[in-house]
């Protein structure tokens, strides 16, 4: 499981700082017991080159259970950075192709459409758990584009927006996003955490 986390360092100053990077002691997600910190792990994030940043995990006694706490540029289960999967999206979205979202990506063309593939596959529930968030955040359900990928791209500017604006959420649209859906913007998770009830 994965707590993600506020980073305001980019993914070169976040893997050169290793051990000294102040991450913030959590409560449990489930039981909202505060945690204790559990070591590190190493793994690799891509913005162009690949770096290795080392992750904190957090471990909560009354659950048993332990934490990853990811910055809010490390797509679970996802080699590349946040930002580079969503400047890709969004040229593809706009009717690029993949191979060139690639190239200026630093990725094989199979790796772009592949983003592609699992954002529009999940690209109705992202955009009503956006919606969801908006709402919850206290700002109205705005109109969204026609197709899959523009709804989904609209409620995502929405709910990142409302978050700016209630919780003065900071950081690029794509990291606010990722924080909003705990992570999972292009895992196989069906279950995100902003459609928990």
């Amino acid at each position: 499981m994965a707590i993600v986390l506020p980073c305001s360092m980019t993914v070169h100053a976040y893997a050169a700082a290793g051990r000294d990077v102040e991450v913030p002691r959590p409560d449990c997600p489930t039981c909202s017991a505060a945690m204790s910190f559990w070591g590190y792990y190493s793994r690799p994030v891509r913005v162009g080159e690949e770096l290795r940043v080392l992750v904190r995990r957090a471990r909560c006694a009354n659950c048993a259970v332990s934490h990853a706490l990811l910055p809010d540029f490390a797509v679970l289960g996802r080699l590349d950075g946040v930002e580079v999967i969503g400047a890709a999206i969004e040229e593809m979205a706009a009717g690029g192709g993949a191979r060139a979202a690639a190239r200026r990506a630093g990725v094989p063309h199979t790796t772009a459409r592949g983003w592609c593939r699992r954002f529009l596959a999940r690209a109705v529930m992202l955009a009503t758990g956006f919606l969801a968030a908006t709402v919850a955040l206290g700002d109205l359900v705005p109109r969204v584009g026609a197709g899959a990928m523009a709804m989904a791209l609209d409620a995502m500017r929405s709910a990142v927006g409302a978050a700016r604006r209630r919780l003065t959420a900071n950081g690029s649209d794509w990291r606010i996003a990722l924080r909003i859906v705990g992570g999972h913007l292009l895992s196989t998770n069906t279950n995100p955490p902003f459609l928990a009830s």
